[in-house]
């Protein structure tokens, strides 16, 4: 391996982004000029991360959108910029200066438009988490010329859609390198079961539109359990299905109810970490949850006929229940039934979903890859 490549890492989007490509950048940058590319934000969360990686010689660049561009995003309120207008800005720079552009998302049309024919800058996709419903498997990943794989169920799925580049490689999961170095203080002190709910964003996938505000009343009235409500974190934006607005005052304030709508633990894993039974629908955070075996219940209130289909792998993890009323039981229920039936299945579904080497860790084994890749390539 011998690297000295110069390579960029776009980053437009949302902190939970932030664990699956900061460990990589990192150890890219031992033998790899990386440019961490950005928006003129305060980017604090991004700045903590990569300080306690140690990643000093990961030179970050804020560039700014147009000036007319950055006037209309301020009037609108909006944090990001528009990947769009950022992109065609600075195509030409990118373009020109670097040997490889990792992406955590799909905003890559202009440069790949512009790019042509030439033989790089390359393109390199790192996924944003691990591979649950559809959005993994989007046809644009045919565009990138090296895909970052978690596992031998991302490979599969990848072959089974006829989807994989020519190049790629497995790495395994970077965010645990970024969870390893953090120190965490928990929520809840007492002695009770701690429940994580955790709803999707979107309004054809979600539970909470329908019965999100139900179980948080159950919780509100309960004396057994404590609530960790920390959905994903384009809920309550212009992606998701709702505003906070919705969510009465009196769950804010609740002593065993602790909401967090987008903070940073929202998206470190601080939660699914210190919950003790998982309550969601789709969101393929249940994967983190498993990491350490634990109960899961499943929400269905659309009475989804998922039986058969790959896009609610997850949901075999747990009970499945339609109604709240079905909840109480499900809680009751669930340590007995986890240890009974679901602990099995949930560490086979592990050692599917991420691949691990002695000695080396997930960013050491990604770094290694892309480098190497450069170095054949160009």
């Amino acid at each position: 391996m011998k690297g000295n490549h110069k390579i960029a890492i776009i980053f437009l989007d949302e902190i939970h982004h932030i664990y699956h490509f900061t460990s990589i950048a990192v150890e890219l940058s031992k033998n790899n000029e990386v440019h961490l590319l950005t928006h003129p934000g305060k980017q604090e969360f991004l700045y903590k991360t990569l300080k306690n990686l140690n990643g000093e010689n990961v030179i970050v660049e804020k560039l700014q959108t147009s000036l007319f561009r950055a006037f209309t995003d301020k009037l609108k309120n909006r944090k990001l910029p528009r990947k769009g207008f950022w992109v065609k800005k600075h195509q030409n720079y990118i373009l020109n200066n670097f040997d490889a552009v990792i992406f955590t998302d799909y905003f890559h049309h202009y440069l790949l438009e512009a790019r042509g024919q030439r033989n790089k800058p390359k393109f390199i996709k790192v996924p944003h988490g691990l591979p649950g419903r559809g959005y993994s498997y989007n046809k644009e990943l045919l565009d990138f010329d090296f895909q970052l794989l978690y596992g031998n169920f991302h490979v599969e799925q990848m072959e089974e859609k006829k989807l994989l580049s020519k190049n790629w490689a497995v790495a395994g999961f970077p965010k645990l390198d970024v969870i390893e170095k953090s120190n965490i203080e928990p929520i809840f002190s007492d002695e009770k079961t701690t429940v994580i709910y955790n709803p999707h964003f979107e309004p054809a996938l979600s539970s909470w539109p329908l019965i999100g505000l139900e179980i948080l009343e159950f919780f509100y009235n309960s004396k057994k359990y404590n609530l960790i409500f920390a959905p994903h974190i384009n809920l309550f934006n212009k992606l998701g299905v709702d505003n906070n607005s919705t969510v009465p005052e009196k769950y804010f304030t609740a002593k065993n109810i602790h909401i967090d709508l987008g903070s940073e633990k929202s998206v470190n894993m601080a939660y699914v970490n210190e919950a003790d039974i998982y309550l969601g629908d789709v969101s393929s955070q249940v994967f983190e949850f498993i990491i350490n075996p634990r109960p899961c219940i499943f929400l269905n209130p659309k009475k989804v006929k998922f039986k058969g289909d790959i896009n609610y792998r997850f949901w075999s993890c747990g009970k499945i229940i339609k109604k709240v009323g079905k909840l109480p039981k499900a809680l009751k229920k669930a340590p007995k039934q986890f240890n009974k039936k679901y602990r099995e299945i949930q560490q086979k579904m592990n050692s599917e979903n991420f691949h691990i080497e002695e000695g080396s860790t997930a960013s050491q084994l990604a770094a290694t890859a892309i480098t190497e890749y450069l170095d054949r390539s160009l």
